[in-house]
């Protein structure tokens, strides 16, 4: 089993997108109905769909969760890659 510290900031950014996820959920949801729209009626929209449907209060948590979804993608990889190589600790445990 592989076992070395560079993972936590990766486990990190993980829990983090959960928890946004979570947050996103529990606030989009309800102004939707607020605003009536339908889930059953909306398949195939997007998020984007619902700027200037819903307030910006809650778009920003949508807009802040899609950031988290869209950006890491070469963290997660070189989190990964320097935990193979045993490079995880040091330098590259402070960056990441």
């Amino acid at each position: 089993m592989i076992n070395s510290p560079i993972f936590a900031p990766a486990i990190a950014l993980v829990l983090w997108s959960l928890f946004m996820l979570g947050w996103l959920a529990l606030t989009r949801l309800p102004a939707m109905a607020r605003a009536g729209v339908a889930l059953t009626t909306v398949v195939g929209a997007r998020g984007v769909n619902l700027e200037g449907v819903v307030p910006d209060r809650v778009n920003w948590k949508a807009h802040n969760y899609a950031h988290l979804m869209e950006q890491p993608t070469l963290f997660y990889a070189t989190v990964l890659i320097l935990g193979l190589i045993g490079q995880g600790d040091g330098l590259n445990l402070k960056l990441a």
